[in-house]
């Protein structure tokens, strides 16, 4: 909730977010956060996640085989290829460092004593898009392709889809401010389905069913297959 909070704060501080009324804010706010309820829906007591961290903490150190080291060395190798080839950020000692790491603290947190490859492959995913995120975008899309088969590991696209859903419907929602100085006076919000998927492209994802059969989506959408619109009912704060 903190750092929600922070996150909201500096949000409204920004020239976009301070021209956002009310309405349309407390909107992304509330589907935001019953989004978060939806995929934690089995959340550990306080008391049960104490007991479980200070477990892992004295009792699991796990431990890598030899071939998961070797695979996180050419990672670290095709990295510093390709990443010295497009003239962005350079690969470091400390980013291999950082993935032996991660793989440790994932093994830790399913109490595995061993380091399997799942560990190791969410371990890259993660350095993988920390560190692209930090490169030119002409490096970014080149470095995505050369490792979308890492990248795309345990990926949750429904997620994605609902970020990138939620910017449509806020980037209406400033359109509709700019025509009538207000989005108050809106009861719903249309975007097409097209644009979706336009959007959803982008990240190699074409088949959007299993994500509008989702309940994630029906919990804050609706789809008119007829009008191939998607229609997101905004919440009155007078009622």
């Amino acid at each position: 909730m903190l750092a929600q909070f922070v996150v909201d704060s500096h949000f409204r501080s920004q020239p976009k977010g301070a021209n956002m009324d009310d309405k349309a804010f407390s909107e992304s706010q509330e589907e935001t956060r019953a989004s978060a309820g939806l995929a934690d829906s089995k959340i550990l007591s306080q008391e049960l996640l104490r007991k479980y961290l200070t477990y892992a903490k004295l009792n699991i150190f796990p431990r890598f085989h030899e071939k998961d080291m070797a695979k996180l060395t050419k990672v670290y190798a095709d990295l510093r290829k390709e990443s010295s080839r497009g003239q962005g950020v350079p690969i470091a000692v400390r980013h291999i460092e950082s993935m032996i790491r991660m793989s440790e603290a994932h093994a830790r947190m399913h109490l595995r004593q061993h380091i399997t490859e799942e560990d190791v492959d969410m371990a890259i995913r993660v350095l993988l898009e920390s560190f692209i995120s930090t490169q030119k975008f002409g490096v970014q899309k080149a470095l995505r392709k050369s490792f979308r088969q890492y990248i795309t590991f345990k990926k949750d696209y429904h997620g994605l889809l609902l970020a990138l859903l939620r910017e449509l419907v806020n980037n209406a929602l400033r359109f509709e401010e700019i025509l009538s100085g207000s989005a108050r006076r809106l009861n719903y919000v249309d975007v097409k389905v097209a644009d979706l998927q336009a959007k959803a492209e982008e990240y190699e994802i074409s088949n959007l069913e299993a994500f509008f059969s989702s309940t994630e989506f029906k919990a804050f959408y609706e789809l008119d297959e007829q009008r191939q619109v998607i229609r997101h009912h905004l919440v009155d704060d007078d009622k």
